[in-house]
């Protein structure tokens, strides 16, 4: 009887593990946080369609033989039973030529096309019936069968590459990492960052010298690097497709341009080709430091937020995955000296708990004048009348000196947590002033 028992926790054990690994090698949770965060950004009236077509979307490839096994094995079925035509039915097979690469037809293509075909053949049926025409069933036209499209992925990024990727500093000089920043500024996609994200990324970049006539990056090869002109002028070319051939100059960048923004993205194709017109100087950046950096840094300031909220009051007795949903939904807010963040009287939306600096509230009082009742500091917070019901500011609350708040709005504070009223039910009580 022991053995047995033995035997079984340990086959439990290898079971978890199993599990664990399992979880950790599909990149589950990712995947999952992934999919309601998109639910949650968008809120459809039915997230079952939404997701499917989510899933569609972010990951074609991976998706492509499931939708068709579960949609086109059906649709052809359906359609021969309603036209009674054996025509037809050999007509939805006519697409997977022995020739085709994929193992099927593709997924919407197929499905589109399978619909609208059951559309005019339920209506050739219909008049055939009612004896409106007496003309045959004709096979339709064999569509053409299309080249399969161009995939995009990204890397899988673990702890390993994470903290491979932080030791990872390029010496550079002030003048070097000003004109970094002034070109950050410009970009697209790195213009938005954080401080703290735009210093990471001007430390991983690194300096490429190319002379006159060479080639930066070619069109149709796979990159991984993204480019700012230090110095210098590229040349970017994009390849035709017609018979005649040749290249066609659609662009020429220089001192503080880039290029190969995609690439830091997606593992895509290029694009179009560049070349260096004379010397040229760039600084480069590539995709995996990119995203460690936009990884790491959302990890650490989701702790620091997580952390930060353990220690006020309203929050104490939450779960922590509770903790790590406000984390996730609460925003950067900076007001300046005298800025004031909520007046009494107006209708508000918004919490407010102070991360760094100090915050003076004040009520009117019937003479006129304006009373101080409160100073709030970091970890105080206010404007939860918001969260609460719809009534007025109870208070002013005005910056003193530089304030950064973290905020949210009822509408995202109830979509994740649900009314604030059960939270305070489960902690101590709010203060005395309600704002």
């Amino acid at each position: 009887m022991t053995k047995n028992l033995d035997d079984n926790a340990m086959n439990q054990a290898r079971g978890d593990d199993d599990v664990l690994a399992y979880l950790s090698e599909k990149n589950i949770n990712e995947l999952f946080v992934s999919i309601v965060e998109a639910i949650l950004s968008k809120m459809p009236d039915n997230p079952i369609e939404y997701i499917v077509n989510y899933l569609i979307e972010k990951y074609p490839e991976e998706t492509q033989g499931t939708i068709i096994s579960k949609q086109d094995k059906q649709l052809p079925s359906l359609l021969v039973n309603e036209c009674s035509n054996q025509d037809m039915t050999k007509s939805f097979f006519i697409e997977s030529d022995a020739e085709s690469d994929c193992s099927s037809i593709k997924t919407r293509e197929s499905v589109q096309t399978a619909r609208r075909r059951s559309s005019d053949c339920s209506s050739e049926f219909s008049k055939e019936s009612t004896g409106l025409s007496t003309r045959r069933f004709t096979t339709p036209d064999v569509p053409i069968r299309r080249q399969r499209r161009e995939s995009v992925c990204a890397e899988k990024i673990t702890m390993d590459v994470i903290a491979e990727s932080e030791r990872m500093v390029v010496e550079k000089t002030d003048a070097e990492t000003a004109r970094i920043a002034t070109m950050m500024k410009n970009n697209v996609i790195l213009g938005h960052l954080d401080e703290h994200q735009t210093k990471l990324i001007q430390q991983a970049m690194f300096s490429v010298d190319k002379s006159d006539g060479e080639v930066i990056i070619k069109q149709g090869d796979e990159g991984d690097n993204f480019y700012c002109i230090e110095e210098g002028s590229v040349n970017v070319f994009i390849e035709s497709h017609e018979s005649t051939g040749g290249s066609k100059l659609v662009k020429t960048c220089a001192n503080g341009d880039s290029f190969g923004e995609l690439a830091l993205m997606y593992n895509a194709p290029r694009a179009a080709t560049c070349i260096a017109s004379g010397h040229v100087r760039l600084w480069a950046l590539d995709r995996v430091s990119f995203n460690v950096i936009l990884i790491k840094t959302s990890m650490d300031k989701r702790k620091r937020t997580k952390d930060f909220l353990m220690k006020i009051p309203i929050f104490s007795q939450l779960t922590e995955f509770e903790l790590l949903t406000i984390a996730d939904a609460l925003q950067d807010e900076a007001f300046s000296d005298g800025t004031v963040i909520c007046k009494q009287g107006d209708q508000g939306d918004k919490f407010y708990v102070i991360h760094q600096g100090t915050a003076v509230c004040t009520k009117s009082q019937s003479n006129g004048t304006s009373l101080e009742v409160a100073r709030l500091s970091p970890g105080s917070y206010f404007g939860e009348i918001a969260l609460l019901s719809s009534k007025p500011r109870q208070a002013t609350v005005t910056a003193l000196g530089d304030l950064n708040c973290f905020s949210v709005d009822r509408k995202t504070f109830d979509r994740c947590l649900g009314s604030l009223s059960d939270i305070l039910m489960r902690s101590v009580p709010p203060p005395m002033v309600v704002v």
